[in-house]
This record gives structure tokens, C-alpha cells and sequence, in this order.
């Protein structure tokens, strides 16, 4: 990776995602099925976690989850609808980042 790509990101994002083991593996799990996008139930089960909490690391919710620094604030997820249902996908922002998380943080 070169240095330039390692200056793209926003430390704000970073600094979200580092906060958040769930974030974390909720951008990583929509990595691996990009590029589908799925499902808050599915997610849940698939990383092992309540839908609530999932749905709090994807829009916020309350206190507990700033709204500024859920999935889709930070332009790394983004929701798909389709016959009346929510899905959600990682962007081409989110894929860099989790790219960026396994070459720095080895994920």
C-alpha cells in the first residue's frame, strides 16, 4: 500500500470503526458479500449479534450509537430498497477502508 492511500481516509472514520468491535464486523461481513447486499436479521446472525445493535452501528440509535458515526453517516454502508424492504451494502469507500483495516490492523 502506498502512502497516498494511506492519507484518504478520514481519521474520523478510523477512529469510529476503532471504537466499535461491532462496526467493525459488520462493515467486514458486508465486505464478504459484496457485492450482495443483506439483510439486518441475516447480518445479526451472521456476526453473531441483536438486530438492535446492529442497526445501531448501521444509522444510530440513541445515546449508545452517535448518529454521526453509524455505517451509513460515514458514507461506508449504504441502504438499498427493494418490494418495500431494506438491505444494506458496502460502498466503494467502505471496501478501501476494510481494505486499509487488513493491511494495517491485519483483520
Amino acid at each position: 500500500m502506498n502512502v497516498q492511500s494511506l492519507l484518504t481516509i478520514d481519521p474520523h472514520i478510523l477512529r469510529s470503526l476503532n471504537k466499535s468491535v461491532l462496526r467493525k464486523k459488520v462493515l467486514m461481513h458486508l465486505d464478504n458479500v459484496y457485492p450482495n447486499a443483506d439483510y439486518l436479521a441475516n447480518i445479526a446472525r451472521a456476526i453473531g449479534s441483536d438486530p438492535s445493535n446492529v442497526l445501531g452501528c448501521l444509522r444510530g440509535m440513541g445515546n449508545r450509537y452517535n448518529g454521526n458515526s453509524s455505517l451509513i453517516e460515514l458514507g461506508l454502508v449504504e441502504v438499498v430498497e427493494k418490494d418495500g424492504y431494506k438491505y444494506y451494502r458496502i460502498t466503494d469507500l467502505g471496501k478501501k477502508v476494510v481494505k486499509y483495516m487488513k493491511e494495517v490492523y491485519g483483520l
